[in-house]
């Protein structure tokens, strides 16, 4: 199903959940692609973080019907916070806030991720353990699943989603500023290491769509792609 409205869509976002949640309602962000250039109608499901006063499951509950209805217009369920999560999370998950504060549109309440104050060496230990834990997952299950394309095809897939936040973290370690496109973020985090990100780049063209491979193609991309992470992993060590 292709998003035809995405504004019409965010006002009814919050319509619904201003309905369900009333007063514990502090503030509903839309995150991701859908608050940036690279939204694609017709593939981009929408993200949706809402803090609440109150993270009480008998509270959520609420939100059961309207999730399951916005799901069907690939709406994402959302990640529910308070304030009190986030600020004792943040040396945890700082990529994760990273990703959101980067990337956000507040449609309700106050622009609460934008305030955020995050520790870039939290950010690095953050960055080198998504990285080498990532590569482990990738080895491996290349080799389980070698003779199957989707399989390999979807391992590059979210793995690669997993990475543009690193760059995004590798970025502010860098003390530059984060751009709005994937792509830019890609050849930023290449500029700013003085390596190729070939692979990165191709990797987000066969995402996007932009272009196929057959199974021999798809099998030595797959190594080259590996490769570039192994190294990226390698720097992100180092900083």
């Amino acid at each position: 199903m292709k998003i035809k409205d995405k504004q019409k869509l965010f006002t009814e976002i919050e319509e619904k959940y201003k309905a369900v949640f009333g007063e514990s309602l502090i503030s509903i962000h839309i995150y991701g692609s859908a608050a940036t250039q690279d939204f694609n109608p017709k593939y981009s499901d929408i993200n949706v973080a809402i803090i609440l006063e109150d993270l009480n499951l008998k509270n959520l509950i609420g939100a059961k019907g309207t999730i399951k209805h916005l799901r069907k217009k690939h709406v994402s369920a959302p990640l529910f916070l308070s304030k009190q999560y986030i600020e004792s999370s943040l040396d945890t998950f700082p990529i994760e806030f990273l990703n959101i504060k980067s990337s956000h549109k507040t449609i309700f309440g106050d622009n609460y991720f934008e305030k955020l104050k995050i520790n870039p060496e939290h950010l690095r230990l953050q960055a080198e353990r998504e990285l080498k834990g990532k590569l482990l997952i990738l080895r491996l299950a290349f080799l389980e699943n070698i003779g199957n394309l989707k399989v390999i095809k979807n391992l590059i897939f979210t793995s690669f989603s997993s990475f543009i936040p690193v760059m995004k973290a590798i970025i502010i370690l860098k003390n530059e500023e984060i751009p709005e496109k994937i792509i830019d973020i890609i050849k930023k985090t290449a500029t700013l290491l003085k390596i190729d990100f070939t692979a990165f780049l191709q990797a987000f063209d066969l995402k996007s769509r932009n272009i196929k491979m057959k199974r021999q193609q798809l099998v030595e991309f797959y190594t080259r792609y590996v490769q570039a992470v192994d190294q990226l992993s390698e720097i992100v060590d180092k900083l």
